[in-house]
This record gives structure tokens, C-alpha cells and sequence, in this order.
């Protein structure tokens, strides 16, 4: 495991907002407010999506020394 997939890893982690929706619905009692803090999780669950799977699918340094 090398710190180029654990970085990948932690990106792919922060997809899960289901807790941040949830968190968002008991913060915050105005419904502009909710309907930001919504538009921002789920713009940060997509790029955390696609950076995690750039960085997974790029080759590891590993992984050129090996062959």
C-alpha cells in the first residue's frame, strides 16, 4: 500500500454525505441555508469522487520499479 492509494482511498472516503445531509437537516433551520450547504456537499462528493479515481488509476511509483 502506498501513500499515492491511501490518498486515493481517503478522496473515495469523502463521497459518503448521507452524515452530512443529516447534520445539515438539525443545523440549520432556514431552508436557504440547508439548500447551500446541500449544493456544497454534493459538489464536494463529486469532485472527491473523481480526484480518488484519477489518483487510483494513475500508475504507483511502486509499481513502475517493478517492472
Amino acid at each position: 500500500m502506498t501513500w499515492q492509494r491511501i490518498l486515493g482511498l481517503g478522496f473515495l472516503a469523502g463521497i459518503g454525505f448521507t452524515m452530512s445531509m443529516f447534520v445539515t437537516m438539525l443545523a440549520f433551520t432556514s431552508p436557504e441555508h440547508a439548500i447551500q450547504s446541500k449544493i456544497g456537499i454534493f459538489a464536494a462528493s463529486i469532485l472527491g469522487g473523481i480526484v480518488g479515481y484519477i489518483i487510483l488509476r494513475r500508475p504507483s511509483h511502486s509499481s513502475k520499479k517493478r517492472t
